[in-house]
């Protein structure tokens, strides 16, 4: 059944709805029935005759509403009516009184003149007595026993009224004449005035002293300036007794450190005698400051005169860049005098870097001062290492060490870090910060870079072989080795003793500077130390073993296990002496890596010498270039020889990849029985991946190349296009056209990488 929800705004907007209604009512095959239909229709019409109530409802509500709206608009329009009649009423009534309001301007002035003329007139009863007063005034102070603050409320009176006098007589010119004759009558008053504030001020020109033994009396003092400063602020004139009296406490600064300082000299003098000022400014602080009202900010007035009067006498100094070099001390005496100062100041609250000027001028030369410690470090440096060489390095001296099983080293690394450390004494509690940490870096760069040179020096000057009457080259790069080891640990304790100079803010770059230059550098040296040792003992073996590998005699002599052997002695023997286990096990890296590199080398260069390839090649390790005897009249018909023997090795998979493979198991051998400990497993596998690769590459399939080809780039490095161009020659499976494949397959892999 259909409900009538929606309220109509009309009579005609409902009938429209009704009679949509009864049109799908009719459209609906539902309703055919006659008794149904009879019985909708009846629903319908009592509907429609609700409906026709509501809509009646609904008008006579809107016609209510209009009803009460225009009884409202009625009462605002006789609202408005009986408001412009007031408006009217009132516009006459006071053009009634204007006459009334425009005397009344008249009266408020007849007013003000009266209240001036009764001021006037009490005050020139007070004139008339002028003299009288001044001269009261002048008696009770003259006794030095009286009340300063009353008799400075007497003394603002007579001033208030003397300084309205000069300026009436300033504005007015034509009363000039009368009241210059009332005026006549203080010219005592200036006079009492100044004895007055003179006597007010003397105790301000000892200001942090009589904060302590007359305090009471400063603040009293204090209290009378303020007041004088607020009876000028009520006349608007300028404030002028705070900043007198902040003058005089300067002046007063001044003059003590004038009388404290009269004999100071020089700049050391200056220093010593401007001691006091650190007292007295914790005095000013736990004395002085409580004294004064807070606008004074009176302990920074105290010292930055104190800063002023201490500036102004070592500036000068510091302008004469030969004094300054002359006495480079002065220097870090001065900077531990700020720096002392200014700790001071933090301990009494004051975060703050009072001598700017100071400090930046010292900065300024602190260049020059590093040069002049990096000359010492180098100078002493220097002369420890010519010493320890003359007299420590000696074929005597060493043969004792060895032969009483003494540490294997001499005395210049203790020297030349007893130096650094005396130099820590002197100027590690006198440089804090950013100066401290340029010293630091700056004296480990300068030692650092020294003995990099002396190690250089040193390396180039030692003989490739052992002579008689001589320390074996060897031995002298054992002691080395160790004097760097312990340079090295001379400088951790170094580092330690440098961290005590330091706070939580610079310890951890101090920390990095020692690492960096120090250890960093000691580290370079002793690894060229060892590389050198390496090539020493190589020295023997390149001569008397290397230039026979692929040779005939290496068909019928295990070369490598001759080789083997000669490494081995050298390193039973370098063990016992070497202080540092790590730095032996590097070495035992080292030259295993070269025995390999030299294998290679070798085999390289002995193809290049009967086969002309690979073109470019030099080899960088071997020593002994030479198949012939140079001087042999039968040179070339023993080279021709010789290249056929070898040809015939070569070229024969037979004979050369057993040998090789020979070599490698040896080789591993002797790595995994007696230097496993100091090769590491991981660099053993290496050794085995490179042989193994080299062997491969020779005689594996040619189906298998290019899955070796990718071990190449890591395994053999800048040498990887020469071994793949001598593996390709060497195998007669491979003709011209796959052997450059090959060689662009191995281009385009170590481009990649």
């Amino acid at each position: 059944m259909y409900q009538c929800q929606k309220v109509f705004q009309n009579e005609e907007e409902a009938k429209a709805a009704a009679n949509l209604i009864i049109m799908e009512i009719l459209g609906n095959p539902s309703y055919q029935e006659d008794e149904k239909f009879d019985k909708l229709l009846n629903q319908f019409i009592e509907q429609q005759l609700e409906l026709d109530k509501k809509i009646q409802k609904m008008i006579q509500q809107q016609i209510d509403a209009l009803n009460k709206t225009k009884n409202f608009m009625d009462q605002c329009f006789n609202n408005v009516e009986k408001c412009e009649q007031q408006i009217e009423i009132l516009n006459q009534e006071f053009d009634k009184d204007a006459q009334f309001h425009r005397e009344l301007v008249s009266y408020e002035k007849i007013f003000f003149y009266r209240k001036n003329i009764g001021l006037m007139l009490d005050q020139m009863k007070y004139i008339f007595r002028v003299q009288e007063e001044i001269d009261k005034m002048n008696s009770t102070f003259q006794s030095g026993n009286c009340d300063y603050e009353n008799l400075h409320y007497k003394l603002i009176a007579l001033v208030d009224i003397r300084d309205n006098i000069i300026e009436a007589v300033n504005t007015s010119p034509q009363s000039k004449q009368d009241l210059s004759i009332i005026l006549n009558e203080f010219k005592c008053l200036s006079e009492f005035e100044n004895k007055f504030y003179d006597k007010i001020y003397e105790i301000l020109l000892t200001t942090i002293e009589a904060s302590i033994k007359k305090p009471q009396q400063l603040i009293k003092t204090l209290q009378i300036i303020e007041t004088a400063d607020k009876s000028r602020e009520l006349r608007k004139k300028e404030l002028i007794y705070k900043k007198r009296a902040l003058q005089t406490i300067e002046q007063g600064i001044d003059e003590k450190f004038n009388q404290k300082l009269k004999d100071a000299k020089d700049a050391v003098q200056i220093l010593e005698q401007s001691k006091f000022s650190s007292a007295d400014l914790i005095l000013a602080f736990d004395h002085t400051v409580k004294c004064f009202p807070k606008h004074y900010n009176i302990f920074k007035v105290i010292e930055d005169q104190y800063k002023v009067n201490v500036e102004k006498r070592i500036l000068p100094f510091l302008e004469d860049e030969q004094k300054v070099t002359e006495s480079f001390g002065t220097l870090i005496n001065l900077l531990s005098w700020v720096d002392s100062y200014e700790q001071l100041l933090s301990r009494v609250g004051e975060q703050s870097e009072s001598y700017v000027a100071l400090r930046c001028r010292v900065k300024s030369y602190m260049p020059i001062f590093q040069d002049h410690v990096n000359n010492l470090i180098i100078d002493y440096s220097e002369k420890a290492i010519r010493k320890d060489k003359s007299e420590q390095q000696t074929l005597e001296n060493i043969t004792k060490l060895i032969r009483t099983k003494q540490d294997l080293l001499t005395y210049f690394p203790e020297d030349i870090f007893h130096f650094i450390n005396q130099q820590l004494d002197i100027l590690g509690p006198n440089l804090k910060g950013e100066i401290f940490i340029e010293f630091i870096r700056s004296v480990c760069g300068t030692l650092s870079e020294v003995l990099k040179k002396e190690c250089r020096d040193f390396i180039n000057e030692l003989p490739s072989n052992e002579q008689e009457g001589e320390v074996s080259p060897l031995y002298l790069l054992v002691l080395q080795t160790n004097n760097y080891y312990k340079c090295m640990t001379y400088s951790n304790e170094t580092k330690e003793y440098c961290l005590k100079f330091c706070n939580e803010l610079i310890s951890e770059r101090v920390q990095q500077i020692f690492y960096q230059d120090l250890t960093g550098g000691f580290n370079e040296i002793i690894n060229l130390l060892l590389e050198k040792s390496c090539k020493m003992v190589f020295n023997e073996i390149n001569d008397q073993i290397i230039p026979f590998l692929f040779s005939p005699k290496w068909q019928n002599e295990n070369l490598i296990d001759q080789a083997l052997l000669t490494i081995k002695d050298y390193l039973q023997d370098i063990q016992l002496l070497m202080l540092n286990q790590i730095h032996f096990n590097k070495l035992v890296k080292l030259i295993f890596k070269q025995l390999i590199n030299t294998y290679e080398e070798q085999l390289l260069y002995t193809v290049q010498f009967i086969a002309g390839i690979p073109k470019g090649f030099f080899p960088k390790l071997l020593t002994n270039l030479s198949f012939v005897n140079e001087q042999d009249k039968d040179k070339k018909k023993k080279e021709k020889d010789k290249k056929a023997a070898i040809q015939m090795i070569l070229s024969n998979k037979e004979l050369v990849v057993p040998q090789m493979q020979r070599d490698k198991d040896v080789i591993l051998n002797s790595i995994e029985q007696d230097f496993i400990a100091q090769v590491g497993k991981t660099s053993a596998q290496q050794f085995d991946k490179i042989l193994t690769t080299l062997i491969k590459s020779i005689n594996n399939p040619k189906s298998e190349i290019d899955g070796l080809l990718q071990l190449y780039p890591q395994s053999f490095e800048q040498y990887s296009m020469y071994i793949l161009e001598v593996v390709l020659w060497m195998r007669e499976d491979c003709d011209s056209k796959y052997k450059q494949q090959k060689m662009e397959i191995l281009n385009n892999l170590i481009n990649k990488k």
